[in-house]
């Protein structure tokens, strides 16, 4: 690839939307809702691709999972105890004058670092825009195992805009636990075995509880130094409930223009029902689309355990517990 151009970075950082959240929160769900008719693949230079008979022009491009943040400021124990030293290994070295990223030469890295990601995701974007005649699309950034790291992205690209993506932690870990459990679609993956027996599950429920927290607790912090009017929280269980409502906001938010008929076809296409039946189920990342399957799936035991880490979270957030 070609020397990348001169551009405007500022106007395009404003373009730029990123989701941080947690997995299995549906934000593979809202990316295609915002990029449609765009799809993300592994299989094209521009990370996308539209369907032959599209009869919808995209407004925005996708970019899912580009993992920065676990580049940038890795996760040096992610089961930690919510709130101990030790979650990141900025946490660790950010005083370190020899950490590459030290707070005392923030001034000189910063700068780079925003000019490094900003002209990466250009270029993306660009190839993107030739591929499907676009002009100056909006980019959306689909991060939710980066979201460890979403105060540091956010403050490096203040100008761009922030989508926190929520649903109740006890959902995630019942959708994980079926994805890793026998039969699933990541069982096996990264080393993990097969998830069986009860203590098995009950520290499977323990890590990833913790896990849930650290990440909600940075994409917080992330919300909070954010300028307002460049934020904005959605949940899952709205989104399921009346996606059309809660689209229609989130896309007048974003600047992008779209009218009713296009956002229907988006909805339409990408609703859980429109999918055969052989695409979806308990081993499938299409697993039910049902929130508070939690309470039915899940025992006592890990009811208890779940509610114990991450209750005081789930209930700054307004979910009962």
């Amino acid at each position: 690839m070609p020397n990348p151009p001169s551009f405007d970075d500022r106007a395009f950082e404003s373009r730029l939307a990123w989701i941080f959240g947690s997995p299995r929160t549906g934000s593979t769900w809202l990316l295609r809702l915002l990029t449609f008719p765009l799809q993300p693949t592994t299989k094209r230079p521009s990370g996308s691709i539209m369907p032959r008979k599209a009869s919808v022009q995209p407004v925005a491009v996708p970019v899912d999972e580009p993992y920065l943040p676990s580049h940038l400021t890795p996760v040096r124990n992610g089961f930690a105890e919510p709130g101990a030293p030790g979650f990141l290994l900025k946490e660790m070295r950010a005083d370190d004058p020899n950490y590459f990223f030290a707070d005392a030469f923030a001034g000189c890295w910063r700068p780079e670092v925003r000019r490094l990601i900003l002209v990466r995701l250009h270029a993306q974007a660009e190839l993107a825009a030739r591929e499907h005649s676009l002009h100056d699309p909006f980019v959306v950034v689909k991060e939710p195992n980066g979201s460890h790291g979403a105060d540091v992205v956010m403050s490096i690209l203040s100008r761009s805009r922030m989508i926190f993506q929520l649903r109740d932690g006890r959902d995630v870990i019942d959708s994980m636990l079926h994805a890793r459990s026998g039969g699933g679609w990541l069982e096996g993956r990264r080393g993990s075995g097969r998830i069986a027996s009860e203590s098995a599950r009950l520290e499977f429920v323990r890590r990833q509880s913790r896990l849930w927290v650290n990440r909600t607790l940075a994409v917080q912090r992330a919300y909070d130094a954010h300028p307002p009017e460049l934020r904005i929280v959605i949940r899952y269980e709205d989104l399921r409930e009346d996606t059309m409502g809660t689209l229609r906001p989130l896309i007048d938010w974003l600047g992008a223009r779209r009218s009713d008929e296009e956002l229907e076809a988006a909805v339409a296409a990408l609703a859980f029902e429109a999918y055969p039946a052989r695409a979806k189920g308990p081993t499938k990342p299409l697993r039910a689309a049902s929130p508070g399957l939690w309470r039915k799936n899940m025992s006592d035991a890990e009811r208890l355990l779940m509610n114990e880490i991450m209750g005081g979270t789930l209930q700054r957030l307004s979910y009962e517990v």
